[in-house]
């Protein structure tokens, strides 16, 4: 049965379907005319077997029925119905004499068709046989970009990204940047720091602003005891994007404490709370810094849970309150304890998922770079 949220599908068609009808009408083509109807019927009756078989015989009569074999095949790969899809649009694709621009627009369709399906190798073979000239080429490398992230090739992805960031005239710095970070890490799980290393650079040369790469490069620094260099890295990764402060703060705090450089973290943070005023995050770090040096933890607070509360901030103060052992001020710590254990830490700003960890490409809508840590705000 077709699914009600795709029934609006039926109008267009139906629409293109009456004016194939008229055409041949005006043309005499009874043939066609009998076959466009039993089109229009099956689909009515949910037979989609002689909807395509009926569909099938007009298109030889009318060319512009073509089109409609390919939105019927996009209907049912969006329904699961891959082999229907692959049939149809192989079909298409067998005519004799199809323009080049549907012959391409065929090809992508298809393509789709063997992503859907996990037949990587033939939706590769069918996308880099399109010409470099086709108005299609655009889509057909957005495809071919979708496959070689499916199938971890980044080489061939940054290739990609390249050629179509010189067909459409748009950047396409930042993706790219994502792709050496990938083969970052794949080097560094195989022990190749320097290949790391020289892979992070290269994203930093594509995109200087990608902060996936300063912490990566970071967290190489560290594991080779390099502190002053992990130091730097740090400051670059919160200067690039404040979101992430709250992953930064804790490992700027051990490296700085490595060196022997209180000094520095205490520097950090000033310029943290100068450069994210709206952020509640640096003024947390510093109460949790000061508590750690026996400074004056409530007085802090009080001021900047005023102007910035929080969750964690209340507890903060309620850790260091003289009534702290009171049965009710227990309670109310474990509640926002057990509220901030249950709350979502990141964000996708692309489609508004909230998973537990970050990833650097959105599980659900698959953009890179969309997801980081969520601010919180009473």
């Amino acid at each position: 049965m077709f699914e009600n949220s795709l029934a609006w599908l039926l109008l267009p068609l139906g629409m293109a379907l009456g004016w194939a009808l008229a055409r041949n009408r005006a043309a005499g083509g009874g043939a066609s005319r009998e076959d466009t109807l039993a089109g229009l019927s099956s689909l009515a009756n949910d037979n989609a077997d002689q909807a395509i078989d009926a569909l099938s015989r007009a298109a030889d009569a009318e060319p512009a029925a073509v089109e409609l074999q390919l939105t019927l095949g996009g209907l049912f790969r969006k329904r699961g119905e891959i082999d229907r899809a692959i049939r149809l649009h192989e079909a298409v694709l067998a005519r004799d004499g199809l323009p080049q621009k549907t012959a391409d627009a065929a090809r992508i369709e298809l393509a789709q068709d063997f992503l859907k399906a996990g037949l990587l190798d033939r939706a590769e073979s069918l996308l880099q046989g399109m010409e470099g000239s086709s108005p299609q080429l655009a889509g057909a490398l957005e495809l071919l970009l979708d496959l070689y992230e499916q199938a971890r090739d980044w080489p061939q992805a940054i290739d990609t990204a390249r050629r179509l960031q010189a067909v459409k005239g748009q950047s396409a710095a930042p993706r790219i940047a994502q792709y050496w970070c990938e083969l970052a890490d794949n080097a560094r799980v195989g022990g190749d720091a320097a290949a790391a290393q020289q892979a992070l650079g290269k994203a930093l040369d594509e995109n200087p602003e990608c902060v996936r790469a300063s912490l990566a490069q970071a967290g190489l620094a560290e594991a080779a005891k390099d502190w002053a260099g992990a130091v730097k890295a740090y400051w670059r990764a919160m200067q690039q994007d404040g979101r992430y402060f709250a992953e930064v703060a804790p490992a700027m705090e051990r490296c700085c404490k490595e060196l022997g450089d209180q000094r520095e973290y205490e520097r950090f943070l000033a310029e943290a709370e100068n450069s994210l005023a709206a952020s509640a995050a640096p003024s947390l770090a510093r109460a949790r810094w000061l508590r750690a040096q026996g400074g004056d933890v409530r007085g802090y607070l009080g001021d900047h849970l005023a102007r910035k509360p929080s969750r964690e901030g209340m507890l903060l103060w309620l850790e260091t309150a003289d009534a702290v052992a009171l049965p009710w001020v227990q309670t109310l710590g474990e509640s926002l304890k057990k509220s901030l254990a249950a709350r979502p830490r990141y964000a996708c700003s692309s489609c508004g998922l909230q998973p537990s960890m970050l990833f650097w490409q959105c599980p659900r809508c698959r953009q890179w770079g969309t997801v980081a840590p969520m601010e919180e705000r009473l």
